[in-house]
Order: C-alpha cells, then structure tokens, then sequence
C-alpha cells in the first residue's frame, strides 16, 4: 500500500528549495543534496521516490539541473537501467535528483556506465519508439499540481 502524502510533502520542500535556487537564493550543490535527500526520504514510507522531484522532472535535467526547453527531449534514466546499467547507488554518486535527464546528460551517463555506447543508444531508441514520447518532452515549465493535488495554500506567501 502507498502512502502518496509523502511523496506530496517533498516535493513540497522540493518546490520550495527550486524557488530558493532560482532566485540566486542558494547555489547549486545544496539545492541537488536537498533534493536528493527528499528523494531518499520517501524512501522511509513507500519507496515512490519519484513523486518527491515531480516538481521539476517535466523541465529540468536531473543531472546538470538545466531548464530544458519546452518541447526538447527529456529521457527517462529508470526507464533505461537495463541497458544503460545504473544502478541505485551510481544516482547518488552522479548527484541526479530527477530520473529525466537532458540527451547530453543521458549519453554521458550511458558512455560512463555502458560497457557497449553504440548498443545501448540503439537499443535506447528503438525502445523509445513504442512509448509514450509526449513522457518524454519537456514542458519547459514546472509542474502546476503536487502530484495531482493543488499546491499548499500555506506555501504560496514565498512565492
């Protein structure tokens, strides 16, 4: 059984951690270990890390933290563990705190852990071909909802 309010209270703190780093607030570094650490608390509940960075996972690179562009590629890292072979330690050694990834983040990833590159890109976009590709496209802005619910109305004074 889940319990998704885990999930909804970090990426509360998730939201509130970007809006921190977007206005030059924070710098980089805490704001990927906040996230991470959000990511690593769910974990304690139901294991549904995912929900706690849904705040930026349809924008930002979970890697490099870059914005990506409405309508760029945005790649599932989980979706690929089989052929890129992450595992779930290698996500907090690379500092990713999203399992979407820029295409230039992706190919690092699949190059430093792939022990075969030209494999798993072939085999990456073949099995891109039969999914869902709107999943996989940035919608270059952040998420309106908190995993489906309305944002905290105690949240919005910050923002």
């Amino acid at each position: 059984m889940s319990c998704h309010d885990i999930g909804r209270g970090m990426n509360e703190v998730v939201r509130m951690t970007i809006s921190l780093l977007d206005k030059g607030e924070i710098e980089m570094e805490p704001a990927k270990k906040i996230i991470a650490t959000c990511r690593a608390a769910v974990n304690w509940c139901d294991g549904n890390e995912e929900e706690a960075s849904l705040y930026i996972s349809n924008c930002r690179c979970g890697k490099c933290m870059k914005i990506i562009p409405k309508g760029e590629k945005l790649l599932s890292l989980y979706s690929f563990d089989d052929i890129i072979g992450l595992q779930y330690r290698d996500y907090r050694t690379e500092h990713i705190v999203s399992d979407k990834v820029c295409e230039q983040c992706f190919d690092e990833l699949v190059t430093k852990y792939s022990d075969d590159v030209t494999s798993a890109k072939e085999a990456t976009d073949k099995r891109l071909e039969g999914m869902n590709s709107k999943e996989y496209i940035s919608e270059g802005a952040y998420q309106n909802d908190n995993n489906g619910c309305r944002w905290v109305r105690g949240t919005d004074w910050f923002d």
